[in-house]
């Protein structure tokens, strides 16, 4: 979709380190209506100790001042102060972490109180660490939000229950009281509030009706013969279409979609099948079953003697959806990086349980094989620019991994092994240093950091799968070389004050400009085209897959408490401990705000709401403001940023849940 760029900001920023985040020792008067007055930028939930109505935009300005701030000073947190807690709930055992914020500073001491809900009495009380302001966003953010922070720590409490943050003023009596969102506290507790609506998420995304038979009959662009392309997911809430990957000619940023959610739904099998807990009996089936439907797919949509047909689109002049005829396939066929490895890996691991979809187990197999034989020599002359990058590393990694456990036993495993040994071993030599920066994962074959809008995860995971084939020897060196990975992730991440732990990146620019940030850049190749940026939550969620994995499988206990702590910043993100405090998952806590894409303005006099989402889908997410991704950025609207941008930030899309997913089945 081609839409309006918001202008740049230039501007330097120093960074504020009164953060110990888990280290190891512009003001627009016009807004989107029926944004205002919603929960993305309330105060949390009226209730133990009072609400605290949200600030208007001219309050938060005037909190801003001077003479605001040394008020605050002299006090506690003043005006607007809010808590933003994580709106599903907390796991029992785990890190539990709040944050409260306010538009004016202060030194004192912040007391709380975690307050039952259903009893009214105290569980816990402590005191909130100042984390002050973080530059970046201070400086440039809308809407208006509060930007200094103070971090509540409970997570002493383990009793279960369902609970509140109250803020009861500062110290001296002064400022207003605030509360969380309510929340709870148990053991499993995202596996039990948020799984079972993730996989009716993607049962709510299959494809279906009308577009569903059209696709049964379509024949591939540059062919004759029509192809059974029915079944799959939908891309997104506005897109009718399915995809393996988008943004195929920017080498880097290829976004990994139907393959990779068959891939994961098995993978989150496997994994909740292997903690052996009858609770998560129905989630096992469902995964499952969703597993196989998207193997399914990837047999009928792939090409005899090649790979596989790469999308079904949608004709958007169509208003995305109202002529089923007018579906097209994409007779181009897709290298590693697009979505190849991982449709093969998917297939493979499809042929190994004792059940299949529509498909026998040897039909996947088959098709897995036959694919990885013709990438094997072909892969390098489909892919855009005719070199290998760490993409098609970590795909043909996976790829060759899911094909040596398929065929174990046989004397094609010992093809497959080797041909994985190979890939881990480009991938693992892809750790790169620059400057300061050491062990980011270098995603050419000189330095270019690799940094990634939805699978930035996937580096680290494929390794970490690849563990399950290697030899001793080679399991320790990749044990090694993730253990630094990880650990490049937690010292970007803990450079700067990070209230929320919100996982940073080393990025780079279209015009070679290296540096650190917290969200992806709007600029990151010279074509104007290709500023496809959004919100990160697919992002987030792959590095918290990846950590923990990396924590069950380093052999590391001290480093495993700082990467659970690292992931679990990433779901508590996502589900409400935000700077706009807005629970991103739908049908859960403070509610998103509509998708209103495609104003309306003649016949509704603003957005349309038609782009419905569905229940356990996880919307795009917050984004950087400005052209280079620094400031702070949550659906501002039309007036802002142009006709037809909703889409970054509210829509719903398969990466976000399919990570999410995985990485609540991988356990905290």
């Amino acid at each position: 979709m081609s839409v309006p760029q918001p202008a740049g900001h230039d501007r330097e920023y120093s960074h504020d380190h009164d953060s110990d985040y888990d280290r190891p020792g512009h003001d627009r008067t016009r807004r989107r209506l029926l944004l205002s007055g919603t929960a993305a930028l309330g105060a949390g939930v009226a209730g133990i100790a009072g609400g605290l109505a949200p600030a208007t935009a001219a309050q938060a300005a005037q909190a801003t001042t001077p003479a605001a701030a040394s008020a605050g000073a002299a006090g506690g947190p003043g005006r607007g102060a809010r808590v933003h807690a994580n709106n599903v709930g907390y796991e029992a055992g785990g890190r539990k972490r709040a944050v409260v914020v306010a538009d004016a500073d202060s030194r004192r001491p912040v007391p709380y109180r975690v307050v039952d809900v259903d009893t009214g009495r105290t569980a816990h009380r402590g005191t909130a660490r100042r984390a002050g302001a973080v530059p970046d966003w201070r400086a440039d953010h809308w809407p208006a939000t509060p930007q200094y922070h103070w971090i509540a720590d409970f997570s002493a409490l383990t009793t279960p229950g369902r609970y509140v943050l109250v803020l009861d003023g500062d110290a001296g009596g002064e400022g207003p009281a605030a509360d969380s969102a309510p929340f709870r506290v148990e053991a499993g507790v995202l596996e039990r509030r948020t799984l079972s609506h993730v996989a009716h998420y993607f049962k709510d995304s299959r494809s279906s009706g009308q577009y569903d038979k059209t696709d049964r009959s379509l024949v591939p662009s540059g062919g004759t013969k029509p192809v059974d392309a029915h079944g799959g997911w939908y891309d997104a809430a506005a897109d009718w279409g399915k995809h393996f990957t988008q943004l195929s000619d920017t080498t880097y940023f290829n976004t990994l979609s139907i393959p990779l959610t068959a891939w994961a739904m098995l993978a989150t099998h496997d994994t909740l099948v292997a903690r052996k807990n009858s609770d998560f009996t129905a989630l096992v089936g469902w995964f499952l079953e969703e597993g196989l439907f998207g193997a399914d797919y990837l047999a009928r949509v792939h090409k005899p003697g090649a790979t596989f047909y790469s999308s079904i689109s949608q004709d958007e002049a169509s208003d995305l959806g109202a002529d089923p005829a007018k579906r097209t396939l994409d007779g181009t066929q897709v290298a590693y990086r697009e979505g190849a490895g991982l449709a093969v890996a998917a297939l493979a691991r499809a042929s190994t349980y004792p059940v299949s979809g529509d498909h026998a187990s040897a039909d996947y197999l088959a098709a897995a094989e036959d694919a990885f034989a013709y990438l094997a020599t072909h892969n390098a002359g489909m892919v855009n620019d005719g070199k290998e990058n760490i993409l098609d590393d970590a795909n043909g990694l996976l790829a060759a991994v899911e094909l040596a456990s398929a065929t174990a036993g046989s004397a094609k495993a010992d093809t497959y092994r080797a041909a994985a040994d190979d890939r881990a071993k480009r991938l693992m030599a892809r750790l790169a240093r620059w400057k300061t920066y050491r062990d980011y994962w270098r995603a050419d074959d000189k330095d270019r950091p690799f940094f990634h809008p939805s699978d930035a995860g996937l580096p680290a995971v494929a390794l970490l799968t690849y563990l399950d084939v290697a030899d001793d020897a080679t399991a320790e060196r990749v044990r090694e070389t993730v253990r630094r990975s990880m650990e490049f992730e937690l010292a970007v991440t803990a450079e700067v004050a990070n209230p929320y732990g919100y996982a940073r990146q080393l990025v780079q620019d279209a015009d070679g400009k290296r540096y650190s940030g917290f969200f992806f850049p709007h600029n990151v190749t010279p074509r104007t085209q290709d500023a496809w940026w959004q919100g990160e939550n697919a992002r987030i969620a792959s590095l918290a897959a990846a950590a923990r994995l990396a924590a069950a499988k380093l052999g590391d206990p001290a480093l495993a408490k700082r990467l659970h702590a690292y992931a679990t910043a990433q779901l508590d993100w996502i589900l409400g401990a935000n700077p706009f405090s807005v629970c991103m998952m739908e049908g859960h806590g403070n509610e998103v705000p509509l998708y209103q894409e495609y104003p309306d303005p003649v016949t509704l006099g603003h957005g349309s709401y038609k782009w419905f989402r569905s229940a356990g889908g996880i919307v795009n997410g917050i984004t950087g403001r400005a052209t280079d991704g620094s400031g702070l950025q949550w659906d501002p609207g039309e007036a802002e940023t142009g006709p037809n941008t909703d889409w970054r930030w509210l829509e719903q899309w398969l990466p976000h849940a399919t990570w999410y997913g995985y990485a609540v089945a991988l356990g905290g």
